[in-house]
Formats: C-alpha cells, sequence, structure tokens
C-alpha cells in the first residue's frame, strides 16, 4: 500500500484536486461572462488551464535547456493565465453572492428605512416634548396672574380675569393636543424599531451570509464590502496555491523519492520482541599443574670450569687481489696486487683528485 499511496502521491493529488476546483470556478465563471457563446468559451478556458500546468510543468523540469524567447514567452503566457484564471474565479464568487444576497440586501434595505422613520419620530417628539414643557410653563405663569387678579379684584377688574382664563384655557387645548401628538408618535416609532429588529434578526438568522453580516456590523464596514474583500482574498491563494503544489510535485517526482519499507508494528506500536541469541556456556577445563622432578646435581659432580685464554689478534691476511683483470701495467698509478682495503683507499683517492675535491 505504501509503495503506491506515499507523499509523492498525496501532494500530486492536492495539486490535481485544487487546480480542478480552480479551473472549474474559472471555467464557469467565463461561461457565464460569455453568455452567448458560453459552450465555446467554457472549451476555451479549459484547454487554456489544461496548457498553463503542463507549461509550467515544462519550465521547471526543462529550464536550463529552453531557449531564452521560449522560456520567456512560456512564463509570461503562464502569469495571464493565472490571472485570467483568478478573473474568473473571482466572477464566479461573486455572482454566487450576488444570487444568494438579494433577500438579505433588500430586507437590510429595509430596516435602515424603518431605523430612519424611527429616527425621525424621535425628532419629532423630542421637538413637541420641548414645546410642551413650554406651554405647560406659561400656563403655570397664566394660573398664578389669574390668582393675583382675584385677590386683587376691583371694579373692571372681572374683564381682565376673564381674558386670563381664556388664554389659559387656550394653552390647556394646547398641551392636551401636543401630548396626544406625542402619545401617537412615541406608539409609531416603537412600532417601527419592532418590525426593523425582527427584520434584522431574520436577515442573521435565516439568510445564508449571516456570518458576514455579523462581520460587517462588529467591523463597522458595508456587507457587500466585506465579501468583496473575501473573495479577493480566496482569489490570491487559490490558482498560487495549485501552481505550488503542481512545482512541488515535479521536484518530488525529479528527485526521485526514495519508499522506504514500513516497519512491522504490533497492537501497541511497539517494535515485536527480537529472538534472543541462545548463550552457549563454555567449559574451561583447566590441565592439572605437571610437576617435574627437579634433578639434583651434587656439587662434587660437576666438573670445574676452565678458565678460556682470550685468542691473538690475528692479522689481516693481505689477500692478493688482481687489478685490470691480473695484466701489469706500468703506467697505471695503482699497484698490482694491494689488499681490499688499500685498494677502496687508492680509488678514493684517485677518484676525488680527478674531480678537483682532493689534491
Amino acid at each position: 500500500m505504501s509503495r503506491f499511496f506515499n507523499f509523492k502521491t498525496l501532494v500530486s493529488f492536492s495539486a490535481l484536486a485544487i487546480a480542478g476546483c480552480a479551473a472549474l470556478f474559472s471555467v464557469t465563471g467565463i461561461g457565464t461572462l460569455f453568455a452567448g457563446a458560453a459552450v465555446s468559451a467554457m472549451v476555451m478556458a479549459s484547454a487554456l488551464e489544461l496548457g498553463k500546468l503542463v507549461g509550467i510543468s515544462f519550465l521547471y523540469r526543462y529550464w536550463s535547456e529552453i531557449p531564452k524567447v521560449l522560456k520567456s514567452y512560456m512564463l509570461v503566457a503562464s502569469m495571464v493565465l493565472i490571472g485570467i484564471t483568478s478573473a474568473g474565479i473571482y466572477g464566479y464568487l461573486s455572482s454566487a453572492y450576488a444570487k444568494v444576497a438579494a433577500d438579505p440586501l433588500k430586507m437590510n434595505a429595509e430596516v435602515q428605512i424603518l431605523n430612519s422613520q424611527a429616527q425621525t419620530l424621535d425628532e419629532e417628539i423630542q421637538r413637541k416634548t420641548q414645546r410642551l414643557d413650554q406651554i405647560i410653563s406659561l400656563r403655570g405663569q397664566q394660573e398664578n396672574r389669574i390668582d393675583n387678579l382675584i385677590s386683587k379684584s376691583t371694579t373692571g377688574s372681572n374683564t381682565t380675569i376673564r381674558s386670563a382664563q381664556n388664554s389659559l384655557n387656550e394653552l390647556n387645548r394646547t398641551a392636551n393636543t401636543l401630548q396626544r401628538e406625542i402619545n401617537q408618535a412615541s406608539a409609531q416609532r416603537d412600532s417601527l424599531k419592532a418590525k426593523s429588529l425582527t427584520t434584522d434578526v431574520a436577515i442573521t438568522t435565516n439568510s445564508d451570509i449571516g456570518t458576514f453580516v455579523y462581520i460587517s456590523r462588529a467591523i463597522g464596514v458595508p456587507l457587500d464590502t466585506v465579501v468583496k474583500w473575501f473573495i479577493l482574498v480566496i482569489v490570491l491563494v487559490f490558482d498560487p496555491l495549485s501552481i505550488c503544489l503542481v512545482l512541488a510535485y515535479n521536484f518530488l517526482q525529479k528527485r526521485g523519492e526514495v519508499v522506504e519499507e514500513p516497519k512491522k508494528l504490533t497492537i501497541f506500536n511497539e517494535s515485536p520482541p527480537q529472538p534472543t541469541p541462545e548463550v552457549v556456556e563454555e567449559t574451561i577445563v583447566v590441565p592439572e599443574p605437571i610437576v617435574q622432578e627437579e634433578t639434583m646435581i651434587k656439587r662434587e659432580e660437576m666438573e670445574p670450569v676452565q678458565p678460556v685464554e682470550p685468542e691473538e689478534p690475528v692479522e689481516e691476511e693481505r689477500r692478493v687481489i688482481p687489478f685490470n683483470n691480473g695484466d701489469f701495467n706500468e703506467d697505471d698509478p695503482f699497484p698490482q696486487y694491494m689488499t681490499k682495503a688499500e685498494t677502496e683507499e687508492v680509488l678514493e683517492n684517485w677518484w676525488a683528485k680527478r674531480n678537483g675535491l682532493k689534491k
């Protein structure tokens, strides 16, 4: 099993899986973009995707052998095809998001409108509340005035009291009207807020993009912007990762990965016990000591040792060595017969004199 399913196989499978997904998304996106000739565009995109993978593998394997012109063109073409694939993936994912996000975006727009209306009502309620407070203050002043006029009633003061009473009644009617309007606006505002809250909960719980909604609200960025950047991050790592894995597979293929045989393990993932070699006990035989009988020699039986007299030095025999093959030559500086030592001495002196080493 390990001979066929090793790390190189895993790398090749991952590269083909990611490259296949990238090709599928890119081809579908290009087909959607050119809807008038979708089939033709998809066939063209598929062929380009296959050529891109083959071209990149060819560049890696024979980089040092390819001519510069071919190398430059294939490198530029591969980069352009990577960009086309990334653009197709972006279009495909954006189209899928647009289909899913139609209803949530509509509901989000409704929530914004409801919140705007509720805010308008809040402003109106605040304005009428301020007006009501002013009227209540004036009514209190008018009541104090009427009390003073009544306490200081004189001839002709009835007309003034009656006029002040009419003004007080008018203030009461205005205050009551403002209070009713404030109550109605408050009820309408509460209804709008409840509807907005219900719609907002529906967006986050019943839609397929609830996660993006949470993220957009957490960082204070519109939903479309969050999804756009997320798709862009996917595009930046999608097709380039498949290319890197294709290069990794080519590297392993070129290197020639060595597959090691798995070790046989036991149930507890331990190496099986190795057989213990038998210990052979060696029997050491100690030989018995041999007792030699000493031969006792009596001192009396030993012969006396005679002293050895030193030999007289023998004079060196004057061996006769024929010189010049035994032929006597009067012109020869060497004598005809000499000992070996004398011959060597004469030869050394003659050789030194001849070479100027000795006079």
